[in-house]
């Protein structure tokens, strides 16, 4: 028997019912206008439901699916079996599913369902289309056991929990959501056989405002989600990850408990940081209360950063665990007199990286550089490519095109690499892409960041080299379209964008962009030129030929930056940067003749120096809501004749990538040591930026991959890795091996300054040195 959703499940009308309470405090409609009309007293509303049923044989596959709005754990006779749904858009929505046998017995079962309607935005989740006739959350379930199914109807019985203390986010940035439970007025026992329920109401079977073949219809797929799909990515929980308590001082250790309203505080470090739920056992009285939070670091300003909890213990069987995920190192907690914390863990629920992949040198830093950088991606890859497991969770468009590239060459599991591209192909009425997807900064009322949706036509460019996948990447290929012409209104005479609007970030360096900005205009480039190869591969000439002529248009205006010795970073100041000369590159917008200078640019590292508003803003420091507002574009302040903009960790994926197209690509395992800085402020997980931000920042482990791009050289010679093209530049390494996965299995290779060595399944382009190639048919040693 086949255990594929598609098989178990197939297209068509679900038999489950979209069921809630019929008790409309929960997300009610206060106003005529459904979005952004939710009595806030009904935020962040739960709601428990159950089905009990018997079984005369427990079957062999007892195949169930669930999907909410906004949030839902199942469980299966007490058990958990599923944690939803996957992120996703106002219009779109995934289930879970999995095999519920292995938790059946003879005779009483019970399927329940703690369910969630957050209400709010948070950083994912973002409000639908106003669909039911009830307000708030809704909830589909069904479940096969043997010949009878386990549906979601008014057979369900449900309950509106008054553990829970409804909560809303404290700001716009800080927008996780403190958890405030009471466990004595919640039944541990609910989810279990044998519960009396017969105080629950009967669920209510939600009437949907759309018509579906011109009737109304309480089932999927409805309006607004339309078909529901199988979760794109797993969701796998790992073992716990304890804590130990470490001692603190007496004077740190008093603001804490200030800053908790508690007597003492226990800080339990983990170690490293870590991204997941937090769970807590505790011992105390009934009544007495717990609180606090996973923290990047333990100071009080952390906790601006945090949504935290506060648990009332029972006084038996207390064993806390947070709804929403949170990241850090430290778990603060706040403990009343009498009680005692027994143990602190946190459950990772990360997505998928088997073993396979590696790499390794002589050169045990940029091992551990390179470690760190996979443990990175790791902690911020979950249902989405997130900026930081700690601070946001936010899956910004941009960010991912680093998580993105370092899962391709390290993580035989591509389907989050695959997944998160289409998640944020959400674009705007006007073809932008917002700043983030699914989440609360998807608001329409707050700017995009141009240049974020131009990295992601690059990780649509990255599917295409490294799938190979036709259908993925020209499903993309009219957003990547729109969001090319959502630029066309700004460029001018003479081909160069100006005053674009929206938030032009660059990095968070002090690149100047104001007016007309070299670095937007050549990462405007970049997108073109990735489209128009991509758009040629697909067969469609009309795109490419478009695209062609407004690169070309780009590259002759793109003349005007240049002063003579390098290229300014706008056509009013003789400040330069490296994010500029490196996009150039990467464009294709560097003549010949000058590609030895920007090399020189590139390299002379004495000349670049770094800055970010994050230095202040990091939660070692004040907090990250305690400065001024962030202030990148101040006139320069420096000796622009001398000295270069550098870029902070994000950007320097663009400049190795510029370094090996302009023959350097030897330098980069040298300059992957500049993550050392990292590892001393963060050992176990690469920081934001250079100077500060949070702990933990997927965009900052590049070394991850251009150890495997660039200096072992091993990168698609054709899309789908048709053919492979391995390139070795060592540098500085005396040897160096790894193995890179691709749709036909791993590609291995070991190389030194006198041979390589190749096993591949696939054919392969060996690119010496100096210059020449030898063909492989799968593999073989090559001395130089």
């Amino acid at each position: 028997m086949s255990s594929t959703p598609h098989d178990v499940f197939p297209p068509g009308r679900w038999r489950g019912r979209w069921i809630w309470t019929g008790r409309t405090a929960i997300g009610a409609p206060t106003g005529e206008s459904p979005l952004g009309a939710l009595d806030p007293a009904a935020f962040d509303g739960r709601v428990l439901f159950r089905r009990a049923f018997t079984l005369e044989a427990v079957p062999s596959f007892a195949p169930f699916r669930v999907t909410s709005d906004s949030r839902h754990v199942l469980y299966v006779n007490g058990v958990e079996a599923a944690r939803g749904p996957a992120r996703h858009g106002p219009r779109s929505l995934t289930y879970d599913h999995g095999d519920a046998a292995p938790l059946l017995r003879e005779g009483e079962n019970v399927v329940a369902v703690l369910a969630r309607f957050h209400g709010h935005r948070t950083p994912w989740w973002e409000p639908t289309a106003w669909t039911f006739t009830l307000g708030g959350g809704s909830l589909v379930a069904e479940l096969r056991a043997g010949d009878a199914w386990i549906v979601t109807d008014d057979s369900w019985r449900c309950a509106v929990p008054e553990a829970w203390t409804p909560s809303a986010p404290r700001s716009l940035l800080v927008s996780q959501i403190p958890e405030v439970f009471d466990a004595r007025l919640l039944d541990p026992s609910w989810s279990l056989p044998g519960f009396d329920d017969r105080d629950w109401r009967p669920a209510t079977v939600l009437e949907a405002r759309a018509v579906v073949g011109g009737e109304p219809d309480a089932r999927p797929p409805s309006d607004p989600f339309g078909p529901l799909l199988p979760r794109p990515v797993p969701s796998l929980g790992a073992e716990p990850r304890a804590a130990r308590t470490v001692a603190t001082d007496p004077g740190l250790r008093a603001e804490l408990a200030a800053r908790l309203g508690a007597r003492d505080v226990v800080v339990a470090d983990f170690g490293q940081v870590v991204s997941g739920t937090l769970r807590v056992t505790v011992r105390g009285e009934p009544g007495a209360e717990v609180a606090g939070a996973l923290l990047e670091v333990p100071a009080p300003a952390a906790f601006d950063a945090a949504g935290g909890f506060r648990y009332t213990c029972r006084g038996g069987d207390d064993v806390f665990e947070q709804s929403d995920p949170a990241g850090g190192r430290y778990a603060v907690l706040g403990v009343p007199p009498g009680a005692r914390v027994e143990r602190v863990e946190v459950v990772e629920r990360l997505r998928p990286r088997p073993e396979g992949p590696f790499f390794v040198c002589d050169d045990p830093l940029l091992n551990e550089i390179h470690r760190v950088g996979l443990r990175t991606v790791d902690l911020t890859a979950h249902d989405a490519y997130l900026d930081c497991p700690t601070r946001e969770q936010r899956a910004w468009t941009g960010d991912s095109v680093v998580h993105q590239s370092v899962d391709l060459v390290a993580n035989p599991d591509w389907r989050l690499a695959r997944h998160h591209p289409s998640l944020a192909a959400q674009p705007r009425p006007d073809g932008m892409l917002p700043m983030a997807a699914a989440g609360d900064f998807a608001d329409p009322r707050l700017p995009a960041i141009p240049d974020w949706a131009l990295h992601w036509i690059r990780s649509v460019h990255n599917l295409y080299r490294y799938t190979g996948d036709r259908a993925l990447v020209a499903g993309l290929m009219p957003v990547a379209e729109g969001v090319l012409r959502w630029f066309t209104p700004f460029l001018g005479g003479d081909g160069l964008l100006h005053d674009v609007t929206g938030w032009v970030l660059i990095d968070w360096s002090p690149v100047q962009v104001r007016g007309t900005s070299a670095a937007l205009n050549a990462l405007y480039a970049r997108g073109l030129q990735d489209f128009a190869e991509m758009a040629e591969w697909l067969g469609d000439l009309g795109r490419t030929l478009w695209a062609r002529d407004v690169h070309d248009g780009v590259r002759r205006g793109f003349e005007s930056f240049w002063d003579g010795r390098r290229y300014r970073d706008t056509l009013t100041t003789r400040a330069a940067s490296e994010h500029t000369s490196a996009a150039a590159v990467c464009a294709g917008l560097v003549p010949a003749g000058r590609a030895d200078a920007v090399r020189d640019l590139l390299l002379d590292r004495d000349a670049m120096f770094t800055r970010s508003p994050m230095g202040r803003r990091g939660t070692d420091h004040g907090g990250p809501l305690a400065s001024d507002p962030v202030t990148l574009r101040a006139e320069p302040d420096w000796d622009v004749d001398t000295l270069v903009v550098g870029a902070q960790p994000f950007f320097r994926y663009v400049v190795h990538d510029a370094l090996a197209l302009l023959g350097a690509a030897g330098s980069v395992a040298w300059l992957c040591r500049d993550w050392e800085a990292l590892l001393a402020s963060g050992p176990t997980a690469f920081r934001e930026c250079w100077d500060g931000g949070s702990y933990c920042h997927g965009w900052s482990a590049t070394p991850s991959r251009d150890l495997l791009v660039h200096t072992l050289g091993v990168t698609p010679a054709e899309p789908g890795y048709a053919r492979v093209r391995v390139a070795p530049r060592l540098g500085h390494l005396r040897w160096a091996r790894g193995a890179v996965p691709s749709p036909h299995g791993l590609i291995t290779v070991e190389a030194d300054h006198e041979r390589a060595t190749v096993d591949s399944p696939v054919p392969v382009e060996l690119h010496h040195p100096d210059g020449t190639t030898t063909r492989l048919p799968s593999g073989g040693t090559v001395r130089w």
